[in-house]
């Protein structure tokens, strides 16, 4: 891809959800097939989409998930679209926030209707705040009647208004009818024809409905503290990861987590090593530097939990109501109190579930920071929070 080009266009990640074979693949190759056509196909690659090998995208130690993904722009948009093989993956991805996923395509087969995974799939985006979604009811080389199709679309539209914080209305968030399949076996290449119609409204209500991308160097600055490095007299020396914004020498930062708000600044930046005003012993491993007054730190929050398959984490340890896990973020263990929901007794391998933490010491958080699940002394999940207390 053209570098003036991507930096015009800042990429739009966006997902397919949806159950295993309701077209999910073959609706992410139909776009492509038109926006060639009517737009640029940004990955320089040769292969059909539908026959890519799929990607193995790390999440941590021994963790992936496996998709394919395509780059791509039309009205001015660019988008990086990820379609991943099955519903784990998807789960795994929405929930560790791998792509930092902010808009979604969901592709529901109209002969199966809404199926559980595919109904799972939008309660997590609801529960991540993805802001837009639109839906592709597939007719998949079906001869559909209306009424079907009427039943279909009741069914989502009730899933999506029952799942969606800030209300789902249908211009926004519109329902498309078409069949993938064909769209993508079409041999011509007019826009307009019955085959290629449905898709070009798809990418149409996209690009109309979509949000803009977020850049994370624009957000204001996280910066968790792995190490310290040296303690001087006034002067302590630091290394962690920035993982959004950016500091600047001489700027206002506060030090969040593990105890009171620290006000202090920045006096020097080198790579990943930054030095700010403090004096000994006040600073530790698990605390985050960040712009004045934004993030805070929190002992009690909601998340949602993806817990490991016994061949992701080398043990089979469900979570119970009163469990006593850690949880690891910013580099540090730290011990929690669990409780379920009430219609839930207990979260077991592959499963995942909306929990609430009690921690021991208050970290840093906030709505959307991800983090690992430990129990006697393994990785069994990994977690996201979406509200804090």
């Amino acid at each position: 891809m053209d570098d003036k080009r991507g930096a015009a266009h800042p990429s739009l990640p966006i997902s397919t959800l949806g159950a295993s074979g309701h077209g999910k693949t073959t609706l992410t190759a139909a776009i492509a097939r038109v926006v060639a056509k009517i737009g640029s196909i940004l990955s320089k690659v040769d292969t059909p989409f539908e026959q890519l090998i799929p990607n193995h995208h790390p999440i941590r130690e021994g963790v992936s998930i496996t998709y394919r993904s395509i780059d791509y722009e039309t009205s001015g948009k660019h988008y990086t679209q990820i379609d991943c093989e099955t519903h784990l993956d998807i789960v795994k991805m929405l929930v560790t926030r791998s792509f930092t996923i902010q808009g979604a395509i969901w592709v529901v087969n109209a002969v199966d209707g809404v199926t559980q995974e595919s109904a799972e799939h939008i309660r997590i985006a609801n529960r991540l705040n993805i802001p837009t979604v639109v839906s592709f009811l597939n007719t998949q080389n079906s001869a559909i009647d209306d009424e079907l199709i009427d039943i279909c679309k009741q069914e989502m539209r009730e899933l999506l208004t029952d799942n969606n914080k800030r209300g789902w209305d249908e211009e926004n968030n519109p329902i498309i009818v078409g069949d993938a399949n064909k769209a993508l076996k079409y041999k011509g290449d007019r826009i307009d024809s019955d085959q290629w119609k449905p898709i070009v409204d798809l990418i149409f209500a996209m690009n109309r409905c979509m949000p803009k991308p977020i850049n994370m160097g624009n957000l204001p600055p996280i910066m968790p503290i792995y190490e310290i490095v040296e303690e001087q007299k006034e002067r302590v020396t630091i290394k962690g990861e920035l993982v959004q914004g950016h500091l600047a020498v001489g700027h206002a930062v506060d030090i969040v987590g593990k105890g009171d708000r620290i006000k202090t600044k920045c006096l020097s930046i080198k790579e990943n090593e930054v030095c700010v005003e403090s004096e000994p012993d006040w600073l530790s491993v698990g605390q985050v530097l960040c712009h004045p007054k934004t993030i805070k730190a929190h002992s009690d929050f909601t998340a949602l939990v993806y817990l490991l398959t016994q061949e992701e984490s080398g043990t089979h340890i469900p979570l119970i109501e009163n469990d006593k896990p850690e949880i690891r973020l910013w580099g540090v263990d730290i011990s929690a109190r669990l409780h379920l929901p009430t219609n839930i007794s207990i979260v077991s391998p592959s499963e995942n579930a909306d929990v609430s933490f009690s921690l021991e010491l208050p970290l840093a958080m906030e709505v959307g920071t991800t983090f690992e699940v430990k129990k006697m002394g393994s990785r069994i999940g990994l977690g996201v929070v979406t509200s804090v207390d």
